[in-house]
C-alpha cells in the first residue's frame, strides 16, 4: 500500500510539473523559434552579402545593424567569429559554407540574444559554436565538426532552440552547461566521446536527436526536470542518468549500446514509453531508488536487467513493462503476466505485460488522444476515422503476424469513442472478446485471432432502448387474471345458486300441485262419504266449507254449554 501511495504521488507530481509544463513551455517556444518569432532569415531590416559586400564575416558583422541579415556565399573562410548584435548569419550552403578555426580558438561565438546562426559547417578550432548568456537564438541546420573540445557548448544560456545540427568528430558534440529551458529538436551528434550532455541544466527538452557511436550518447549530469526522446545507438552508454532527478524520459530508442539506459545515483525520474533492444543491459540501475519504470519495452537484450542497491517501481499499479525473456502465463487472458517479473529482491514487476507496448496518437477535429495499445502483432496503419452511419469515431488498424495466435490489449479513451464498443476483425468477431476493465474515462479492451493479416476495427456500438418486458411478466396482467377468475367463480356460483333455486321452485310447485289434487280428492271422497251418511240415517249434516266458519261453530257450540 506504501508503495502505491508513494507511485500515485510521484506519477502526480512528476507529470504534472516537469512533464506538462516542461513540455509545454519548451515546444511553445520551439514553435514560436520556428514559426511565428520576430526573428526571420528573410525577413530583416538590411541584407549583407559576403564576399560581395565585406570580405570577412566579422567586418560584415561589425558595420552591421541590429536586426540586420548577414548572407554568406559558398567558401571558406578562415576567421574566428563573434557575434555581439541581434542579428542573423546563413550560409548558402552548410556544406559548402565553411568557417575553420585553423586548429584553434573558439570558431563562432555568440554573446547577444535573439542571434538566429544557421546554414554553416563550422571546423577546426578549439569550440566551434559557443553560446554565453544568450536568450532566445536559433541554431539551425549546421554542421559542427572536427573541433578539439567542443562542438556546440551553451553556457548560461536560456530558451534557446538548437535543431537539425550536425554535431560530430569532437569531444563533446553537444554540450548544455548550466543553462535552462532549452529546446534541442533533430540535432544528429555522433563519433563523439560525448554526443549530448547536459551537465546542472534544467527544464530543458530533447526531442528526436540522434546520439550515435559515441562513449556516451545522452548523459544527463546533476540535471534536473528535463525531458527526453531521442535516438541513442551503438554507444558505450546509450542514456545515462546521473546524479539526476525528476526528469521525464520518454519515447527514447536505445539499441545496441553496452548499456541501454544506466541510472546511476538518480532518483524520481519516470520512464515510459522507451525500447531498449538489443543492447548488453537494456536496463541498468545503480544506487537509484523511487525512479517510475513502465510500459517500456526491453528487447532481446543478452544481459538480465540490474538493479543494484536500487528500489524502484516498475509498473504503474495496473501495468509494467514488456521484457522479452518473461516466460510467465496469461491464464486469465488480459495481457498482464500472471506472476512478477523479478530484477532482484528489492524490485520486481507486479504487472509485466506478455506483448510490445506501442502508444498512437491520433487527431479528430483538431483534438489529439492518445491509444495505449500491447500486442504480439505488427501493428501498422493505425487511424481514427468518423462514421457517419453510426455517428461515432472508429479505430481501425492493421495487424500481422505469422505463428500462433494473436492477441492485443487495447486503451481506448471515452472522449475519443464512447462505450460500449464493438471488435471485429476482418468485420467478424475475434475469437474472444473481454472488456478487462474501466476507470470512467478509459476502456481497457482485449481480444484475440489467429496470426495473419487482419484488419481491426474498434467502434462504439450504441445502447439499444431497453427491452420491454413481457406483457404476461407484469404485475398488472396477473391482477386483472386474478379478478377475471373471480369474477368468472362468482358468476358460475351465481348461476348454479339461480338454477338451484329454479329446480327448487318447480319441485315445489309439483309439491303443491300434487298437495291440492290429493285434497280435492280427499275433500271429494269426504263429500260423498257425507252424502251417503246422510241418506242412510236421514239426518242433515252441515259442513264448513272454510277454516274460518269451523272456529265460529266450534265458539258456538261452546257458548251452548256453559
Amino acid at each position: 500500500m506504501k508503495r502505491k501511495i508513494i507511485l500515485a504521488v510521484l506519477v502526480s507530481v512528476l507529470f504534472f510539473t516537469s512533464f506538462n509544463s516542461v513540455i509545454a513551455l519548451a515546444y511553445a517556444r520551439f514553435n514560436r523559434a520556428l514559426n511565428g518569432s520576430s526573428k526571420s532569415v528573410v525577413a530583416s531590416y538590411n541584407t549583407i552579402w559576403v564576399p560581395d559586400n565585406y570580405t570577412t564575416i566579422q567586418e560584415a558583422i561589425n558595420n552591421a545593424s541590429e536586426r540586420d541579415t548577414i548572407l554568406v556565399r559558398a567558401g571558406t573562410y578562415y576567421e574566428h567569429v563573434v557575434v555581439d548584435k541581434d542579428l542573423s548569419l546563413v550560409g548558402e550552403n552548410k556544406h559548402e559554407t565553411i568557417i575553420d578555426g585553423r586548429g584553434t580558438g573558439i570558431v563562432v561565438s555568440v554573446r547577444a540574444n535573439n542571434i538566429t546562426l544557421s546554414g554553416f559547417t563550422i571546423q577546426n578550432g578549439s569550440l566551434g559554436i559557443w553560446l554565453d548568456g544568450s536568450t532566445n537564438s536559433i541554431l539551425t541546420g549546421n554542421t559542427v565538426s572536427s573541433n578539439i573540445h567542443y562542438g556546440i557548448w551553451l553556457y548560461h544560456s536560456i530558451d534557446n532552440v538548437l535543431s537539425g545540427n550536425d554535431a560530430s568528430n569532437n569531444r563533446y558534440g553537444i554540450l548544455v552547461g548550466d543553462s535552462d529551458n532549452n529546446v534541442l529538436s533533430g540535432n544528429d551528434a555522433s563519433n563523439n566521446d560525448y554526443g549530448i550532455y547536459l551537465d546542472h541544466s534544467i527544464n530543458n527538452v530533447l526531442s528526436g536527436n540522434d546520439a550515435s557511436n559515441n562513449d556516451y550518447g545522452i548523459y544527463l549530469y546533476y540535471s534536473s526536470n528535463n525531458v527526453t526522446g531521442n535516438y541513442a545507438s551503438n554507444n558505450e552508454y546509450g542514456i545515462l542518468v546521473g546524479s539526476s532527478d525528476n526528469n521525464v524520459l520518454f519515447d527514447n530508442y536505445a539499441s545496441n549500446n553496452s548499456y541501454g539506459i544506466y541510472f546511476w545515483h538518480s532518483s524520481n525520474n519516470v520512464l515510459l514509453d522507451n525500447y531498449a533492444s538489443n543492447n548488453s543491459y537494456g536496463i541498468y540501475l545503480d544506487y537509484s531508488d523511487n525512479n517510475i519504470i513502465f510500459h517500456n519495452n526491453f528487447i532481446n537484450n543478452t544481459e538480465p536487467p540490474s538493479s543494484i542497491d536500487s528500489v524502484d517501481f516498475f509498473d504503474n499499479g495496473v501495468e509494467g513493462n514488456y521484457w522479452s525473456d518473461y516466460n510467465g502465463a496469461d491464464a486469465n487472458w488480459d495481457g498482464i503476466g500472471d506472476t512478477p517479473y523479478l530484477l532482484d529482491e528489492n524490485s520486481q514487476d507486479n504487472y509485466p505485460l506478455i506483448g510490445p507496448f506501442s502508444e498512437f496518437d491520433v487527431k479528430i477535429e483538431n483534438q489529439f488522444y492518445t491509444v495505449d495499445v500491447v500486442c504480439n502483432s505488427t501493428i501498422s496503419n493505425f487511424q481514427c476515422c468518423y462514421d457517419a452511419g453510426n455517428q461515432t469515431n472508429v479505430v481501425n488498424f492493421m495487424v500481422n503476424g505469422t505463428e500462433g495466435k494473436g492477441f492485443c490489449r487495447i486503451c481506448v479513451p471515452h472522449a475519443l469513442i464512447e462505450p460500449p464498443y464493438t471488435v471485429t476483425i476482418d468485420r467478424n468477431p475475434p475469437l474472444y472478446n473481454n472488456t478487462v476493465r474501466t476507470n470512467g474515462t478509459h476502456t481497457w479492451l482485449y481480444f484475440t485471432y489467429h496470426h495473419s493479416e487482419h484488419e481491426v476495427m474498434i467502434i462504439h456500438m450504441p445502447t439499444p432502448p431497453p427491452e420491454q418486458p413481457a406483457f404476461w411478466s407484469e404485475w398488472w396482467f396477473w391482477t386483472i387474471i386474478a379478478l377475471a377468475v373471480i369474477v368468472v367463480v362468482l358468476l358460475s356460483l351465481s348461476i348454479k345458486q339461480k338454477k338451484a333455486i329454479q329446480a327448487y321452485e318447480r319441485e315445489l310447485r309439483s309439491y303443491l300441485y300434487r298437495a291440492r289434487a290429493l285434497f280435492k280428492a280427499d275433500v271429494k271422497k269426504r263429500r260423498a262419504k257425507i252424502e251417503e251418511f246422510k241418506r242412510k240415517y236421514n239426518m242433515d249434516i252441515r259442513t264448513a266449507d272454510t277454516l274460518e266458519d269451523f272456529f265460529k261453530r266450534w265458539e258456538f257450540k261452546k257458548k251452548v254449554k256453559h
